[in-house]
């Protein structure tokens, strides 16, 4: 057999065994990407690992440290001396205690009760840095310059310090800008809170907007 008739046939025996595209007829290079349809959208691409994971009580708690401002330790105390996420909640959250309970593996799922942890953890830390905010204005860190009427509503509920609150709480837990959607759902969220039977609604609108932002899918996986 000829060297050149050998070189085709083992050519053709690796795009048998390796679904090559066939060559050009025009004699085209066969690297060549075929056309793009016009119909096929290509500004998203779809993620190649599918692996959606559960940040755990660390990562959690340090998140939401360093999304308001807090110590770590301030986050979320129950009776104010047993932390929530190393201590209370740290099994429920898919961390270990091997001395206390002897669970020395994290839990192969979450747990039914662990959403509620979440929000217990998303809860208190919002409650501390609007506490703060509240307390000493001239500090705060989110919710600065936010006026509130005689019924403790939202003064201007449109004002450029609520838009910013709003913004301040997108960027610093999910690192991003919030849509226009997204404000105009927490807006929404102060008149439910007006109309609901709350004695402070303007404070209860902070904590439940910061509720919103730390609990949800963006923030507790990565």
């Amino acid at each position: 057999m000829r060297p050149d008739s050998l070189r085709v046939l083992l050519l053709s025996a690796a795009c048998v065994l390796t679904a090559c595209p066939s060559p050009s007829p025009s004699g085209e290079d066969a690297g060549t990407p075929p056309p793009v349809d016009a119909g096929t959208p290509t500004d998203v691409t779809r993620s190649s690992r599918n692996n959606l994971r559960f940040k755990g009580p660390e990562r959690l708690a340090s998140d939401f440290a360093a999304a308001l401002s807090l110590p770590a330790e301030q986050v979320c105390n129950e009776l104010g001396r047993y932390p929530c996420t190393s201590n209370v909640h740290i099994v429920t959250l898919g961390g270990v205690d091997p001395y206390g309970l002897g669970v020395y593996e994290p839990l192969p799922y979450t747990g039914v009760t662990t959403p509620i942890a979440v929000d217990r953890v998303a809860t208190a830390a919002c409650a501390q840095r609007v506490a703060l905010d509240v307390t000493t204005p001239s500090e705060a860190v989110i919710f600065g310059g936010i006026e509130l009427d005689a019924q403790g509503r939202l003064a201007k509920r449109e004002s450029t310090p609520v838009k910013n609150a709003i913004t301040a709480l997108y960027q610093r837990a999910l690192l991003r800008d919030p849509t226009k959607a997204e404000v105009g759902t927490l807006m929404q969220l102060a008149t439910d809170i007006e109309s609901s039977s709350s004695q402070a609604p303007g404070r209860d609108w902070m904590k439940a907007a910061c509720f919103v932002v730390l609990s949800s899918a963006e923030s507790v996986f990565f």
